[in-house]
């Protein structure tokens, strides 16, 4: 089994390696605060920040916002994007913050990478007010363009990476402490196609295909799932 340092070196190397580079642009972030209509001057946990777009989408909404990672690295790079963030190294099994701390805790495809799924959503629930909403990203062992590919998951298979159905994960989450409010796709590569970046009439319909193909995906066979929910 992996360990939390061999987690912890391989998230290092990458944000060493990519920078503010690692991960989604920071346009891809402001999409889940929509989704749990952050109000501001409420106080927002990002659990796995990575490089911090999304506090510092929360944070030009009027947030007070707060970040956590395993990743030395990610922690540097997150404080420089965000410095208005208070931002910790730490593991999401356990959250040096207080019980009922914040009024939104979100976790995005950061989850699936933990050691004890079930204590990282306890945790989430614990710091969460009781009136608290957490959008919560995580990967579709049914996605079907990993079927047709013939392989799942992504580059951080090479470390630790769990995939589960929706109804695997709803369960988690509700045997844990939370009730789900509402599941959404994942569209951010659906977006990133552009019809016509090219003149090429194959290439234009390839894209069209592409972009219906995604929009009509069903929910049980999409990328992720974003998961909002609030505390049982």
């Amino acid at each position: 089994m992996v360990s939390e340092k061999e987690i912890k070196d391989w998230y290092n190397r990458k944000h060493c390696l990519k920078g503010e580079n690692a991960w989604r642009p920071f346009e891809a972030y402001s999409i889940f605060l929509d989704c749990l209509n952050a109000k501001p001057q409420r106080k927002l946990l990002d659990i796995g920040c990575g490089t911090g777009y999304l506090l510092k989408a929360a944070d030009q909404r009027g947030l007070e916002t707060y970040g956590l990672d395993i990743s030395d690295e990610a922690v540097t790079i997150a404080e420089s994007v965000c410095p208005k963030s208070k931002i910790i190294v730490g593991k999401g099994e356990d959250i040096h913050f207080a019980d009922r701390s914040f009024d939104y805790v979100t976790c995005l495809g950061a989850l699936e990478h933990f050691l004890d799924i079930e204590r990282g959503i306890n945790e989430m629930a614990r710091v969460g007010k009781d009136d608290a909403l957490f959008c919560i990203m995580v990967p579709n062992a049914h996605f079907v363009f990993w079927r047709i590919r013939g392989r799942k998951g992504t580059e951080q298979q090479d470390i630790n990476e769990n995939l589960l159905t929706l109804r695997q994960w709803k369960a988690l989450l509700e045997n844990n402490g939370l009730a789900i409010n509402h599941v959404y796709h994942d569209r951010w590569f659906m977006n990133q196609i552009e019809i016509f970046s090219t003149l090429n009439p194959l290439s234009i319909l390839k894209n069209i295909m592409l972009k219906l193909a995604w929009l009509f995906l069903p929910l049980g066979w999409t990328y992720q799932f974003v998961i909002v929910c609030r505390k049982r």
